[in-house]
């Protein structure tokens, strides 16, 4: 498990900036991580990645710039509208929003347009350490396979309740199981090291 296989990890990694990582995480929504990081990069190096920057540039440049990944139009609108929020009501800095307490730092997060709970969550467990778990495609489906329904607010609960302090490293590795081993189609159910304690599994070898 590299950092490079999680782009808003490897951001956070080079950069220490809580606003790059949100724009990567933004960019990685419906999108593979391996194709946000190409458009992260376009954006980057036509733009650049800071609140300033994107807020003056124009809409068509940034859709130019992340055209390669899915709903680039929708993404380049949310990108435009939150880069100048956060100019105007946090004077360019996401530090001040996200040094806040956890609760209103993410109450405030996903108030910005396009924002929602797991981008929210995705940017203040990797950026802040707060006691939050950010449930993706993959780690929903581990989840329910397991046994663990309820949409997202509650799979979220029951991890961050049942894991111990790591909480980053937890997410990370839930999400490479259901990348590698518990895909969609064709999972890998014989060699999944937690098969014994898998709903989804059992009712395989009952049929």
């Amino acid at each position: 498990m590299e950092p490079s296989e999680f782009l808003a990890l490897e951001v956070w990694y080079k950069t220490r900036d809580p606003f790059k990582v949100l724009i990567a995480t933004i960019l990685t929504q419906n999108t593979t991580d391996k194709g946000a990081k190409r458009a992260y990069e376009e954006l980057e190096r036509e733009v650049g990645v800071t609140p300033d920057k994107l807020s003056s540039a124009e809409i068509d440049k940034i859709k130019n710039c992340i055209k390669s990944i899915g709903l680039y139009n929708n993404k380049a609108k949310i990108i435009k509208t939150v880069s100048t929020l956060i100019m105007e009501q946090y004077g360019g800095d996401l530090e001040n929003l996200l040094d806040l307490d956890q609760i209103e730092s993410r109450q405030r997060l996903v108030e910005l347009p396009g924002i929602g709970k797991k981008t929210a969550d995705v940017v203040m467990l990797t950026c802040k350490g707060y006691r939050v778990f950010p449930v993706d495609t993959h780690i929903l489906r581990v989840s329910e396979r397991l046994g663990i329904k309820g949409g997202y607010d509650k799979v979220s609960e029951f991890w961050k309740e049942s894991l111990g302090s790591d909480l980053l490293e937890a997410h990370l590795i839930l999400i490479t199981h259901g990348r590698k081993t518990c895909k969609a189609i064709n999972p890998k159910c014989n060699s999944c090291s937690i098969n014994d304690c898998c709903r989804y599994y059992a009712g395989l070898r009952r049929s």
